[in-house]
């Protein structure tokens, strides 16, 4: 089954950033990134299919380049 999951970053802080995240006619879900911990986790503690593929994307690139990036696309 093909994915496409996007991230828009809502806020940052040095200490994390808020994603708001969803699928194509989804319903918007949250997660954080903690920059120290380098955790994310989602806001409403479900961490189905779509949240896993969310927070691999942002923690790949933050491990990658170490900055928040404004939006990402996981594709699978």
């Amino acid at each position: 089954m093909a994915m496409l999951v996007y991230l828009d970053k809502e806020s940052e802080t040095d200490a994390e950033a808020r994603y708001r995240f969803h699928t194509d006619g989804g319903v918007d879900r949250y997660l954080v990134l903690d920059k120290r911990a380098e955790v994310v986790s989602p806001e409403d503690g479900n961490r189905d299919g779509v949240f896993r593929a969310a927070a691999t994307k942002l923690a790949r690139t933050w491990l990658s380049t170490g900055t928040a990036p404004e939006r990402l696309i996981h594709q699978s």
